[in-house]
């Protein structure tokens, strides 16, 4: 609620009207993004947003808080336009099938990585502690979380890469169980045969 009356309703009540052209703002936690209309409203709205947070003794994360170009219309013009991140995507501006310059995301790279790097230090913890059933079960269900998470239009390589890199990390650290417990590449992909572990699939359409 706090959030809301500092950054919402200063939005909505006061921001807008003072604008010269449209305004509208995304913000989930403390993750905010203002889509302006025009550059001056933008530079004016960002200078304005850390006084009025400096007023609730609140700061600005300068290090991630930017003006970018982002227009259909100028892209389409030759402009070149630039991409920003939020929420897990990085945004950016690509040609839909028909050549229409349409807004477009995918997995940030870094929280690619990061990802895949806490599926390795799971792996690696888990490998000798459970049995194989139970590791199975709590490996699909993290891989259905993330294509639940980040399964939307465009983003589908983005995903592919991360289930094909996170099931080759499984099987690295299977592979050094016991010698009894232990997987070939054969064994294993036996076991995916008939244990299917979850695949692309977009559950949020943009267009």
């Amino acid at each position: 609620m706090f959030a809301h009356y500092v950054v919402d309703a200063w939005i909505e009540d006061t921001v807008k009207p003072l604008s010269a052209g449209k305004v509208a703002a995304f913000r989930y936690a403390d993750d905010l993004v203002i889509c302006c209309q025009y550059a001056s409203d933008a530079k004016r709205i960002k200078e304005a947003l850390g006084k009025r947070l400096a007023k609730y003794k609140l700061k600005l994360n300068e290090d991630k808080t930017k003006l970018v170009k982002f227009s259909k219309a100028k892209e389409s013009g030759g402009e070149k336009q630039e991409s920003f991140d939020f929420l897990g995507f990085t945004f950016y501006l690509g040609r839909s099938l028909r050549g229409k310059v349409i807004p477009k995301v995918k997995t940030i790279g870094k929280r690619l990585r990061s990802k895949l790097k806490k599926v390795n230090e799971w792996a690696r913890g888990i490998r000798n502690q459970k049995p194989l059933g139970e590791i199975w079960k709590t490996f699909r269900a993290k891989l259905q979380g993330h294509v639940q998470y980040y399964g939307v239009s465009f983003n589908s390589k983005s995903v592919s890469k991360f289930l094909y890199a996170a099931e080759r990390i499984l099987f690295k650290w299977l592979n050094r169980r016991s010698q009894r417990k232990s997987f070939d590449w054969d064994k294993f992909r036996l076991y995916t045969t008939r244990h299917p572990l979850p695949r692309v699939k977009i559950y949020c359409r943009l267009f």
